[in-house]
């Protein structure tokens, strides 16, 4: 009997499991025959630069932490005092980033520490535009030893992604209509919708900027970018 039953109950599992891929079937397969239209939306907002952002690298290589601390701090003061006397506001000055790491040589006895190299990063964003060739002159002619990053911004448009998003959106349903129309069919709800990539802002040379002396400095444009896939239901 104990055998009986269970064969009995293997089979009912199985039955029961056999019902549930046929459901689950017909659900795919009514869900694949609705007709559809996928179409992707680009959406492009452009600004014109009103600031710039640049990093300064102050950077000492020596046998003690205490001395060199005292020859970087020396230089960054004078670096500091110089973008205030440009009119560079104390906010937009950032130098708290320090990093010290040992300095090694490669001998014939192997790899020997000698020393350290202490740097200090010295960020800044200014209004000023038209100024920023004059401000790394000085900058460097104080100690700077390098420009880790500079790039022209647009500050107070926080807002460009979520703007282009929407133009994004709005361009594929305009694409969706140019094609049902095409097949002279309608669009329906959408089925489903996801971002398929952005970017920053990313810059656009212009070619005026090289069309006389005068004008070489013009920061151009830039362009922030959204993409979305969209799908619609076809209604025929």
């Amino acid at each position: 009997m104990a055998s009986i039953y269970t064969r009995q109950h293997v089979l009912g599992q199985f039955k029961r499991c056999i019902s549930i891929v046929i459901m689950t079937f017909t659900s795919f397969a009514s869900f694949a025959n609705d007709a559809v239209i996928n179409v992707q939306g680009i959406g492009k907002i452009h600004s014109t630069p009103n600031a710039y952002s640049v990093t300064f690298i102050v950077e000492e290589q020596g046998a003690t932490v205490s001395k060199l601390n005292q020859q970087v701090t020396a230089e960054l003061n004078s670096i500091v005092n110089f973008l205030l006397s440009q009119g560079i506001a104390e906010q937009n000055i950032q130098s708290m980033q320090v990093r010290l790491n040992p300095r090694y040589n490669n001998t014939p006895k192997g790899r020997i520490q000698e020393g350290f190299v202490l740097t200090r990063e010295i960020a800044i964003t200014s209004l000023d535009i038209e100024n920023y060739d004059a401000v790394i002159d000085g900058a460097l002619k104080r100690g700077v030893d390098r420009i880790q990053q500079f790039e022209f911004i647009s500050v107070n448009d926080e807002n460009a992604y979520q703007k282009a998003l929407i133009l994004a959106v709005k361009d594929a349903k305009h694409r969706a209509q140019l094609l049902s129309k095409e097949l002279s069919v309608e669009i329906g709800e959408v089925v489903a919708i996801s971002e398929t990539g952005g970017n920053m802002p990313v810059p656009i040379m212009r070619a005026e900027a090289f069309a006389s002396d005068t004008s070489v400095s013009l920061p151009g444009l830039k362009t922030t970018e959204a993409r979305v896939n969209v799908t619609f239901k076809l209604v025929q």
